[in-house]
């Protein structure tokens, strides 16, 4: 059972799902989102991660008597495992009828407006959504072909925010489900804090991965026809062109495009963190202290970095006193890690150091 562990360590590692947290899980009924949910619901039950598990399941009235049959498998399975459940359907095809857009995206915006009212309703922090490395491969090398620029071969990200670009139209054209009945829309509170995004605990797994381990545990799940349409251009990379690649010009051409992603994304997050390093260094003045960011991924700031903000703040402060030798540097290192949150160090000249909530701030005391 190589993928809960293999999960386990990206959630941990990304700080994708906090301890505690509520996560709402985008149940398809498909084998990816259900491997997704199962996974989630056997690492939920970690000590130190301790997070609640929901699901929601949105019926686009697309594909007929399938598509009543995967809500219904959906229901089931959430019964089985006692997840609780949210369920809604969306006539999508008058939807965009009504928006003057393709179908596709019409389901894109329908799916958006469920989730988000789904997870606020349910109070979920998290919305997890089941990409995995075949999508990401995939989704890079049709931004190559189509002529993307270095931000296109980041291709899906491990996490990301929630779309914002939803028309007011849809959330009209969803109906709400309860037990396979129609009931009147959720109440949602006003002033109910927003998801903080869309997580992908899946991104570092292949397809074939989550297969075999659908297989080991009897789990049965849907299938989509869809997917077997090589008209549509992805199924087409899926099906036609990456086997091809594989075969005829390098066996390692999903490793490779993954890496490119991972790659990608990584010099993103460190141009991101950059950004906001020097937006806090320039907030010193108006706020009176320093909130430096805490990077997503690779090393914390280095001790020199570090030594140089200590005696930029020394001079706008004016304050003689604050200075850092190499073990308050190591200590100052140390509230960037994994394990600096709530921590707090004492610097020379009555300034303090803490870790909180994604940053370090520095403050007089």
């Amino acid at each position: 059972m190589r993928l809960p562990i293999k999960v386990a360590t990206a959630v941990r590692a990304r700080k994708l799902i906090p301890a505690q947290a509520r996560v709402l899980v985008a149940l398809s009924g498909g084998p990816d989102s259900v491997a997704l949910l199962r996974v989630l619901v056997e690492l939920s039950k970690k000590r130190d991660l301790g997070f609640g598990v929901l699901a929601a399941h949105l019926n686009h009235r697309l594909r007929g008597p399938a598509a009543e049959r995967d809500a219904k498998f959906c229901r089931a399975l959430c019964k089985k495992l006692g997840v609780d459940y949210v369920e809604a359907r969306c006539d999508t095809k008058a939807l965009a009828k009504q928006l003057r857009r393709s179908i596709e995206e019409s389901g894109r915006l329908a799916r958006q407006a469920f989730l988000r009212h789904a997870a606020l309703m349910k109070g979920c922090t998290q919305i997890a959504v089941a990409h995995h490395a075949d999508d990401r491969i995939e989704t890079v090398l049709y931004r190559l072909c189509r002529g993307t620029g270095l931000a296109g071969l980041e291709g899906i990200g491990w996490s990301s925010p929630l779309p914002t670009d939803v028309p007011d139209e849809v959330p009209g054209f969803l109906v709400w489900i309860e037990k396979g009945k129609p009931i009147d829309e959720p109440f949602v509170p006003r002033g109910t804090p927003m998801p903080e995004g869309l997580v992908r605990p899946l991104l570092g797994v292949m397809r074939e991965e989550i297969v075999a381990y659908l297989k080991a545990k009897r789990q049965n799940y849907c299938t989509d026809e869809t997917n077997f349409d090589t008209r549509i251009p992805r199924n087409a990379l899926r099906r036609l062109v990456l086997p091809v690649l594989e075969q005829k010009v390098h066996p390692g051409t999903r490793s490779a495009l993954w890496r490119l992603a991972e790659e990608a994304e990584f010099h993103a997050e460190r141009r991101a963190w950059n950004r906001g390093w020097l937006d806090a260094i320039a907030a010193v003045g108006t706020r009176g202290y320093l909130a430096l960011p805490v990077p997503k991924v690779g090393s914390p700031p280095g001790a020199e970095e570090l030594a140089d903000v200590i005696n930029l703040l020394k001079t706008l402060w004016k304050n003689r006193g604050l200075a850092a030798t190499a073990k308050h540097l190591q200590q100052l290192q140390g509230l960037f890690g994994p394990s600096g949150v709530q921590r707090q160090i004492h610097l020379p000249g009555h300034v303090v150091a803490e870790r909180a909530d994604g940053f370090v701030q520095i403050r007089r005391g």
